[in-house]
């Protein structure tokens, strides 16, 4: 049968362009009924009759994420167009760059409003909605910057690596639920990234890096990003709690894990110096863990103790 949407009930933030379009477009596709959410009127507006014009069902939502009442209004919306909803798909945002010892506060708050917040304004109420059917799907727009991060971007990348770890919690909240929580780490030509001031001195820096190689435009697109957002929005996504990277048309986990590291004998507390002396093995990534919880790593820890103890 493959993969399919139909009857489903899909919300995306952040979908007027970019890659939010590009979503909406796809799951629609795939047979989804979609709320377009975007506060561009018009942009938001545009991707409801480019969706209808195809013989799909959407509606618009202009409802800003940023508050918990924008948040509710957008699942309210598709509880009004369409009595459920079956798949959140978090992708608004934007870009406020500056080098840290230049960042306002307010820059800072205002990505984190967006981001990181507006993805708990919009999950939240779509939660309750899909822990009482006993199913539902959640996205979360993580970034590499978020894992490996990037300069110029403080508050994108605090934003963007809290969202992997509300997907930790929600995955492991609504593993009895029959709701599967997954990140997404994209990598495209977006409308914010191609719109958004950057300092000069990372435009230069990054022109440097990328000097040589450079890799066709269409490996950039949007589009190429969809597949695996409608994927891990669909009924047949078994997997949850984990970050899955598109970048030009590349697939691939990202994964957060924890090398095997140093035990310190006995019960007497290190010193420094004992830290300094054994860094290669803290350091050392020849074997390593990927806990399902916190929980996990400190069992595997104390487990590892027992057995160096002869317990």
């Amino acid at each position: 049968m493959g993969v399919s949407l139909e009857g489903q009930v899909a919300v995306v933030t952040g979908a007027g362009k970019g890659l939010g379009r590009a979503h909406a477009l796809e799951l629609a596709r795939l047979g989804a009924a979609v709320v377009v959410n975007d506060v561009d009127v018009q942009a938001a507006d545009d991707v409801v009759g480019e969706i209808t014009r195809a013989g799909g069902r959407a509606v618009a939502s202009h409802d800003s994420v940023a508050t918990p009442e924008g948040g509710q209004a957008v699942v309210d919306r598709a509880l009004e167009a369409f009595d459920t909803v079956d798949a959140v798909v978090n992708n608004a945002g934007y870009l406020r760059n500056a080098y840290f010892e230049d960042m306002t506060a307010q820059q800072f708050r205002e990505v984190l409003d967006v981001h990181l917040h507006g993805s708990f304004h919009v999950t939240q109420p779509a939660w309750r909605v899909m822990k009482a059917k006993g199913y539902g799907r959640v996205v979360l727009t993580a970034s590499g910057a978020g894992f490996f991060g990037r300069e110029a971007g403080a508050n994108y990348c605090a934003a963007k690596g809290g969202l992997h770890g509300l997907c930790r919690c929600l995955a492991i909240e609504g593993e009895e639920l029959g709701i599967k929580v997954n990140s997404l780490l994209p990598a495209a030509r977006t409308t914010i990234g191609q719109t958004s001031p950057m300092p000069e001195r990372y435009r230069a820096r990054q022109a440097a890096r990328v000097a040589g190689r450079q890799v066709p435009e269409d490996r950039r697109r949007a589009e190429l990003v969809a597949p695996l957002v409608a994927y891990l929005s669909s009924s047949a996504c078994a997997v949850s709690g984990q970050a899955f990277s598109s970048a030009l048309g590349r697939y691939a986990l990202a994964f957060t894990g924890v090398g095997l590291g140093w035990i310190a004998p006995g019960t007497d507390v290190p010193s420094a110096d004992d830290i300094a002396e054994h860094l290669v093995e803290i350091e050392d990534l020849d074997g390593f863990l990927r806990p399902g919880s916190v929980f996990e790593e400190i069992s595997a820890v104390a487990q590892r103790i027992r057995g160096a103890d002869g317990d």
